[in-house]
């Protein structure tokens, strides 16, 4: 005749086991999640050629880019030749231009994250086929982000160009071109790097949500998406 305390023992002893077995298992999972990684050069390389496939988008995402910060530098630019040229009585920087700055940026960002809204409801099925491979929310947003800096890069380097070009041609309009060569080459540069750095700020910002939004995305409903 059978223990009944030996069948308690044995009954504890089985689900103890199956317990440990259930964590192991799920130790396992996140162990084979973890290693799911996506380099930052492959997404570079995704990137471009994502960027290259929807070229048109993406030339009207940095021309928005652009003009926001062409804007902005031909008035940041004109103010620093006129002061450095010793004509600042009207002609620096006034309120109501910085809030045109302003308001060129945040049209700027609207163009943007509608732009990268519309990419998004076109890659529904990409996004869900990538998902079924493996890609974890993570990856999603990092190609996003890295399409929205290169997005930003160029757009704040033609966009500083154009406006330098602007402000330099304006000014000599006006007072000559030795007006443009009293401005040393260092105050340039700086102003290429907070310019740029603004656009791709800029880019990014505007991206987040659209970004966000596609690394949300259920595979199963993407992949049903119907534009």
């Amino acid at each position: 005749m059978a223990n009944p305390n030996q069948d308690v023992l044995r009954q504890d002893t089985v689900r103890k086991e199956g317990g440990s077995l259930s964590k192991e298992k799920r130790s396992n999972n996140i162990d084979l999640r973890g290693k799911v990684e996506l380099p930052l050069s492959e997404a570079f390389r995704i990137g471009v050629e994502q960027i290259r496939r929807r070229l048109g988008r993406s030339i009207l995402m940095i021309a928005a880019v652009t003009l926001s910060t062409a804007f902005m530098v031909y008035f940041l630019v004109s103010s620093l030749i006129f002061e450095n040229y010793g004509r600042q009585a009207g002609v620096t920087v006034e309120t109501y231009q910085l809030w045109l700055v302003v308001i060129s940026f945040l049209v700027g960002m609207i163009g943007l994250t509608n732009s990268t809204l519309m990419a998004v409801y076109e890659r529904y099925r990409e996004i869900g086929t990538m998902k079924f491979l493996g890609a974890l929310d993570q990856h999603i947003l990092k190609l996003f982000m890295i399409e929205s800096t290169i997005i930003g890069l160029a757009g704040g380097i033609f966009g500083f160009i154009g406006g330098c070009m602007a402000a330099a041609a304006a000014v000599s309009i006006q007072v000559g071109v030795n007006a443009v060569l009293t401005v040393p080459l260092l105050s340039f540069l700086s102003y290429m790097v907070s310019s740029v750095g603004l656009a791709v700020a800029l880019s990014i910002v505007a991206t987040m949500y659209p970004a966000y939004k596609a690394a949300r995305l259920r595979p199963v409903e993407a992949l049903a998406y119907e534009l």
